[in-house]
């Protein structure tokens, strides 16, 4: 690893690592709640986002943000991962799901391609509980080391692998 890169643990570059908010899906309600199934070929089914009834206190703290990585902890998606990119109407992100934020000294960019590669998912295999529905915590998640370079580094690594993936058409 190059000298002015560090390892880092994920729990000490977050601001927070949140579980999600439960209540049923409806189908009418006052804010959409995005749960791991709306989320398909890393893009929200915004016109598939049911809704949720919540208190006005709560919705800041499970509210969605640009930038947010949201991350499946249970089931066969376990470990899935979404960098929110924008947010087109008011959301809160469902129970089975964990938001992470960065601030703005992280590329959420370059941690979304950290959970695409190895490194990440032998983290996770080792960490995931196996039970009925194989599950990860936010423990486990903020235990994971990141090797970190410099903030202008990450911004060339995404920038390099986005050339890469529009090259081959990804």
């Amino acid at each position: 690893m190059p000298d002015n890169w560090k390892w880092v643990r994920w729990g000490d570059i977050s601001q927070s690592i949140k579980y999600g908010y439960n209540a049923p899906a409806l189908e009418n309600g006052r804010i959409k709640m995005v749960r791991i199934s709306d989320i398909q070929a890393n893009e929200v089914l915004w016109e598939n986002v049911p809704y949720c009834d919540i208190d006005e206190d709560s919705i800041e703290v499970y509210s969605l943000q640009p930038n947010d990585i949201l991350f499946a902890r249970t089931g066969g998606t376990v470990g899935k991962s979404y960098l929110v990119e924008e947010v087109p109407e008011e959301a809160v992100y469902a129970g089975y799901l964990i938001r992470t934020r960065y601030s703005s000294l992280l590329s959420p960019r370059y941690l979304k391609y950290f959970m695409q590669g190895s490194l990440y998912w032998s983290q996770l295999r080792n960490g995931i509980v196996a039970t009925a529905q194989p599950n990860c915590n936010g423990k486990t998640l903020g235990k994971m080391i990141v090797p970190l370079p410099p903030l202008s580094e990450q911004k060339r690594i995404v920038a390099k692998i986005d050339s890469v993936l529009g090259a081959i058409g990804k």
